[in-house]
Order: structure tokens, then C-alpha cells, then sequence
């Protein structure tokens, strides 16, 4: 792989007019003061060139890393961004498969898991556990362990993935890049779609994506909805999944849009998420390895139940042809029940039965957060100005509950019997609070004719209050509550240039910040006092390059990211009093880590009809502070190489027209599952693939037939392990047939 990086030729297009109805595009009559590549705005601005049913198209904008409309090959920061036939050509699901093909990105950190979007980005937690993902540019609220969300892909129009440090945007955020999910929204002339689906598991599905419009375009509406329902990879567990996500236009004036969004997004049923032991997954027994389909809990117990809900707007005033107002708004409710039965200590010396605990937990979250912004194109003598200033809030109010239960029978990995579990709560975890942040951020886009500088800056606000009680259940008596209230303030900066020379070549140079507060829990240190933020810096230098006369970007980057103030355990050994409980080892603030990394990515499209998407990532992690078990060592869960190629190509005449083909292969590095370095997880390749067929070749209109298949082989692997109870299996073979229809 070393001599051949594999690097990815990524073709894909945006939808230009998707863009224009939605978050932050110029008004119209800016498109008009600059050319419409640049502008990607408005409607009229914009002349599509014919599309073959099937292809990628490059996106060239994006307005996740700026918050502006963007060329990304403008940009000096690395951006992937998986636009909407993308995710329909390789069958994705959700944001674990969205990324599959993008370079930096680690998948499925805590294994097969139907709750959360769980990955890594340059060697940081990036996904839900970390509050990193968001939803048009607004962050899901924070909360408690069963207040995350995971929003249905079949309503995004696409998936940027942004890479490095974005404080200076979103506030406190990790430093290895974070996700930026853009909703479907009305557009004019809308295609109508629908789609059925069943997958090998026995799961089936219906959805469809609706539009609507005067005929002067002053009212557009949109309704997109999913229902999908039956068993999943693991035995004995089912889920229901069905979610509806009205939208509305109102271009009130010529400079002046509303959009009003909505969702209720319902789960019901089982989780696929299980604790597995090391010995029988990572290390063969003498009976083998289990398979990636066993389900060790018990299915009378096993449950996640989830509801979420949205609504919010998007909102754009144009003062004049170079200043705009804008505003993204949302109020999310998340709520969910958790119950499930988990190892319990490493698997027994007979090499197969396995003791397990049980436990549930329950919450709910509300969170509303608002970005208002001001844009504004001017010029000062050579220099040519985008200027943007804006102020953000969010806030969330949550609780949550974790049961400790009485202790189910052990059970036989290789060969599971059930018990019809009864289970005892015996004491209840409570948690409760609010997590506020407020931010103000200015940023200056320069252009002096082939320069483009980038520079802004940004400080933060946050207080997180949270308080903490047990209750024991056979007595009914409630510890007092323990409050803890932190604030924290932190600015955060970034500064870019990238020259875009001739034949599309595009050098770039980039440094940018990010903090995150530590923890809201005081009583992890021994003295009780609060800990800093945990802060990250990063330096990053690369090209871009779009070549001419094809449809295509690659870019290339070299980066070192650092993270400051982690939290290590305390060097001495009688400080143990710490924690919720008051048993845990107390915490220092001495940690520091590095990844040190190159990349390289693309989509093209070469040929008509014809397109590559390959990643390729060498990544060098370590400890540089620490306390002694982890000093030197290589970070936790960061692969030292991952490679991918996926090829696509529809047949553009002759018998075989209309018929798609695709294949790819994916391939991950070993790494560890800790940062002590005890628990090696070895390398693995997946391969994938698919067929399409558009049915219109035989005359049955504007209809298609595809057939996805992920990790063809059905290998069994272990996505992460860290602990001797604390390993995941990644997803096995997935086939999926969909039919789709278009009007």
C-alpha cells in the first residue's frame, strides 16, 4: 500500500439549485456581481449541464467550513463533502457508511452500534459521543449518556466532512474535524422519488422525497419520508425506524428567504450494540471466534426506544447586492430507553461461557441553539473582502437515569441459551443539567488576484451546571443532590493562504485551534477543583488540484495536530476518592497527544459515465505527556495506514445501456484499542460493490433497479477493543436491493 497510496479520484457533484434555497447562499443579486461558479446561488445563476442518470458530479462549494459559499478548492483546509448520489449510488445508510471512502476518518468505534454515529477523525472522537456532528450547521444538544441523536441520511442533501480544528465556527469541538450534515430542502422543478427496499437480514423499507411549488417559485414545499422495519445483523434483535421531515420556501422578496424545517424521527425495538469479551473475538479460545452475528444478552430485555423531534428555520435578507443577513435556528427533543445485558469481566477459563451484568438507562434532551450572521463583498484598493461576523447560543436542559440491576446467568458465546431474564433494579444513577456556550466569531476571506488568505477568530462562553444523586430502590432513599457549576472562556483562532495557480494547481498553508471543556465533574480531581479546557493546535500544508477538461478534485495534506490538557490519572496512588462515587482514581490535567499525518483524496470523473472515489491516510499517533503507562505509546484507535478505491461506471450505449457496475475495497491499519498499548487490533480489508440497471432502457419509464453489497466476503472483524471485556465487531456482509421511481 506504501508504494501505491491509492489515492482517490473523487467525482462528485452538488446540487446547485439545492443550494440556492438553502443556509447561506448569496441573494440575487450578488450572483449577478460575480460569476455563477463562484456564486452558486440563485436559480437563474446557474446553467445545469446535462446529467447522465448515475453520475458523480465534483461538489465545488460548501458552506460547512466558512459558513460562507466557498469554492473548496479555494479553501486552505481539508473538506470532503459526499453529495447526495454519492450516498444513493453506494446504498448508504448512515453516517458510518457515508465516510467510508474519505481519507482521516476511522469507522465504527464502538463496533456495530444502531444508536449513535460513532467515528474518528484524524484520530480523535469526532461522532456523537464527542457532540461533534451537526445538522445545518447546528450542533445536536449535549446531555447525558441517552440523549444522542442519529439523523436518517435519506434526508441529507449531502455530508461534509471537515478536517482539523473548527472552533473559530462552532465553538468547542474536537480537534480532528467533526461533521456537518446539510438537510434536503425545497427546490424549484423538483423530481419527485420513491424508493423500496429489502436487505438479507429481512428488513424492509419505503421512502420517498416529495416536492411542490407556485408557479412563480415564491412557495416551495417538500415532504421526505423513510419507514423501514425487521431484523438486523444480530440475532433476536428487530428495529423499527420511520421518520418524517416536512420543509417550506418563502422567497418573500427579491432578497429575502424564508425556509421552515421540521422532523419526528421515531426508534423502536432492539439495540445492535454488545460488549464482547477479548478472549473469542480479538484472541481465538480453543473453540474459535464467535460470530459477528451472536447476540449474548437477552432478548426480552434487549431494547432502544427513541424519539426526536425538530424544528427550526433558515433565514436570509439581502441589505443590497453585498450584505447579508442570516440566521439558522433549531430546537431539538431527543429522549430514549436503554436496556441491555453486557459482559461482566473477561470471558471464563473454560474458553466459552462468559459472565454478563444487566443495566438500563433513560433521558431526555432539549436544546435550542441560533446562529445569527452578517456577510458583507467589499474592497479595499487590490484586496477583495468577504467579511463575515456572527454570534451563536445554544443551550440544552437534560436528564438522565442508569439502573444497576441484579445480575443475569452466565451464557455460552458459541452457543447461547437464553434465560428469560427477570430483572431487579437495585439502585438508580439520576443526572441532570444544562450546557450553555455563546459565541462570537469575526472572519475576514481575502482575495489579491491568485492569493486567497483566510483569517479569523473567535471567543467562546460556556457553563455547563450539573448535578448528581443515587437512589436505592429497596428503600426508596435519595442522596442529596451534588451540584457541579463550571464556566470556562477560551478563544480560538485560524489563519490560511492557498495560491490557486495556473491548471488548478492549489498550495495552501493553514493553522487553526480548538478547545472543548474537560469534564463538568469536579469531583474527578482530588483537590475539587475545575480543570481547564482541553486544547488542540494544528498546522497544516497541502494542494489542491482540480484538473481541466474533466470533472474532479484531489486534494493532498500533510498536518501535525496536537491536543493539550488531557486528563491522565493522578500520579499518586492514594488519590482514589474521586469520581461520582467517590471510588475512582483522581484525575491530573497533564496529558498531551499528537497525530502527525498525510493524506490524500479525490473524486473524478475521467470518462463519461465513469468515476473513482479513493482515500489513502498514513497517520503516526503517540503520548507526547503522560503518566508513565501510557508515556511514548501510540494513541487508542488511530490506524497507522487506511486506503480506499471505489470505481463506478454506467454504460453509456450499446446492449448493456443503462446498466451501473461499482466496486471497492476498503483497507484499515492496525492500531490499539488503548492508549497502554495492551490490545492490538490488526489490520483488515472490506469489499464492496454494486449494480444498478435503469429500467427506462425497456421502457418502464424513469425507474431503477440496484443491488448494494457491503463487505462482500462477510469478514468477521474487530472494529476496536479496549478492555478484555470491551471488544466490537465491525458490520458483517449487508446486501440490499432497492427500486426506485422518479417522476
Amino acid at each position: 500500500m506504501s508504494s501505491n497510496p491509492s489515492f482517490r479520484g473523487l467525482a462528485r457533484r452538488a446540487l446547485p439549485l439545492c443550494l440556492a434555497f438553502a443556509l447561506t447562499t448569496p441573494p440575487a443579486a450578488f450572483a449577478q456581481a460575480v460569476p455563477a461558479e463562484s456564486a452558486g446561488g440563485t436559480a437563474d445563476a446557474v446553467t445545469l449541464d446535462t446529467v447522465q442518470v448515475n453520475a458523480y458530479r465534483t461538489t465545488t462549494h460548501t458552506q460547512g467550513a466558512t459558513k460562507t459559499d466557498a469554492r473548496i478548492d479555494e479553501t486552505p483546509q481539508s473538506v470532503s463533502v459526499i453529495a447526495r448520489e454519492e450516498l444513493d449510488a453506494r446504498g448508504v445508510q448512515n453516517l458510518n457508511e457515508a465516510m467510508r471512502y474519505v481519507a482521516g476518518v476511522s469507522l465504527e468505534s464502538t463496533g456495530i452500534d444502531n444508536r449513535v454515529d460513532d467515528f474518528r477523525i484524524r484520530g480523535y472522537d469526532a461522532g456523537s459521543w464527542s457532540n461533534n456532528v451537526t445538522l445545518d450547521g447546528m450542533r445536536a444538544p449535549q446531555g447525558g449518556q441517552w440523549n444522542r441523536t442519529m439523523f436518517d441520511s435519506w434526508n441529507l442533501e449531502r455530508v461534509e466532512v471537515l478536517k482539523g480544528p473548527s472552533a473559530v465556527m462552532y465553538g468547542q469541538v474536537a480537534p480532528g474535524g467533526m461533521v456537518n450534515q446539510v438537510s434536503k430542502t425545497p427546490t424549484p422543478g423538483q423530481e419527485q422519488t420513491a424508493r423500496l427496499g429489502m436487505d438479507a437480514n429481512g428488513q424492509y423499507s419505503a421512502a420517498f422525497d416529495l416536492g411542490a411549488g407556485t408557479d412563480d417559485d415564491a412557495h416551495l414545499m417538500r415532504l421526505v419520508g423513510l419507514y423501514r422495519d425487521g431484523d438486523t445483523q444480530i440475532d433476536h434483535t428487530q428495529q423499527e425506524h420511520w421518520f418524517l421531515a416536512p420543509s417550506y420556501t418563502w422567497q418573500m422578496a427579491e432578497r429575502t428567504r424564508l425556509t421552515l424545517l421540521g422532523l419526528y424521527q421515531r426508534d423502536d425495538g432492539g439495540s445492535t450494540y454488545q460488549f464482547l469479551p477479548m478472549d473469542g473475538t480479538l484472541r481465538p479460545t480453543q473453540y474459535g471466534r464467535m460470530k459477528n452475528t451472536t447476540f449474548i444478552g437477552e432478548p426480552d430485555w434487549n431494547t432502544f426506544d427513541r424519539t426526536v423531534w425538530t424544528a427550526g428555520w433558515l433565514f436570509e435578507h439581502g441589505f443590497n447586492a453585498d450584505w447579508t443577513l442570516s440566521q439558522s435556528a433549531r430546537r431539538t427533543h431527543v429522549d430514549s430507553l436503554f436496556r441491555t445485558v453486557v459482559t461482566n469481566g473477561a470471558l471464563n477459563p473454560d474458553g466459552r461461557t462468559q459472565n454478563r451484568r444487566a443495566t438500563w438507562g433513560e433521558g431526555d434532551s432539549d436544546g435550542d441553539t441560533i446562529d445569527t450572521r452578517v456577510q458583507g463583498h467589499f474592497r479595499t484598493g487590490a484586496l477583495m473582502h468577504t467579511l463575515l461576523f456572527g454570534v451563536d447560543w445554544q443551550k440544552a436542559d437534560w436528564d438522565s437515569g442508569r439502573g444497576a440491576m441484579t445480575n443475569p446467568a452466565p451464557i455460552d458465546i458459541f452457543d447461547p441459551v437464553y434465560t428469560g431474564y427477570v430483572p431487579v433494579t437495585r439502585t438508580v444513577g439520576l443526572s441532570r443539567g444544562t450546557n450553555e456556550q455563546t459565541g462570537a466569531y469575526l472572519q475576514d476571506q481575502i482575495a489579491l488576484g491568485n492569493w486567497r488568505f483566510l483569517l479569523g477568530g473567535r471567543y467562546d462562553w460556556t457553563e455547563d451546571d450539573t448535578a448528581t444523586a443515587t437512589t436505592t430502590v429497596a428503600t426508596g432513599a435519595t442522596t442529596p443532590w451534588a451540584r457541579t457549576r463550571l464556566k470556562n472562556e477560551a478563544f480560538t483562532g485560524r489563519a490560511g493562504v492557498l495560491y490557486a495557480g495556473e491548471g488548478g494547481w492549489s498550495p495552501y498553508l493553514s493553522y487553526a485551534e480548538s478547545f472543548q471543556p474537560s469534564t463538568t465533574d469536579v469531583n474527578q480531581s482530588f483537590t475539587r477543583t475545575p480543570f481547564d479546557p482541553i486544547t488542540g493546535q494544528q498546522w497544516e500544508t497541502g494542494v489542491k488540484f482540480e484538473p481541466s477538461g474533466v470533472d474532479g478534485l484531489v486534494t493532498f495534506a500533510a498536518y501535525d495536530l496536537r491536543q493539550q490538557n488531557i486528563l491522565t490519572d493522578d500520579p499518586d496512588a492514594t488519590h482514589v476518592n474521586c469520581g461520582a462515587t467517590g471510588a475512582a482514581r483522581c484525575q491530573v490535567q497533564s496529558g498531551e497527544g499528537r497525530v502527525r499525518g498525510v493524506e490524500i483524496e479525490g473524486r473524478i470523473t475521467p470518462l463519461s459515465g465513469f468515476s473513482v472515489i479513493g482515500a489513502a491516510t498514513w497517520m503516526d499517533s503517540k503520548v507526547t505527556r503522560g503518566n508513565a503507562a501510557v508515556q511514548g505509546k501510540q494513541l487508542a484507535m488511530v490506524p497507522d495506514y487506511t486506503a480506499s478505491l471505489w470505481a463506478d461506471y454506467t454504460f453509456q450505449s450499446g446492449a448493456l445501456a443503462g446498466l451501473g457496475v461499482a466496486a471497492g475495497a476498503r483497507y484499515n491499519g492496525e492500531s490499539f484499542g488503548d492508549s497502554a498499548n495492551q490490545f492490538l487490533i490488526p489490520s483488515y480489508t472490506l469489499f464492496d460493490a454494486a449494480l444498478r440497471y435503469d429500467l427506462g432502457e425497456i421502457g418502464a419509464g424513469a425507474a431503477q433497479l440496484a443491488l448494494n453489497v457491503s463487505n462482500l466476503s462477510d469478514k468477521t472483524y474487530v472494529s476496536t477493543c479496549s478492555g478484555v471485556s470491551s471488544c466490537f465487531y465491525g458490520t458483517g456482509r449487508t446486501v440490499t436491493a432497492t427500486l426506485r421511481f422518479a417522476w
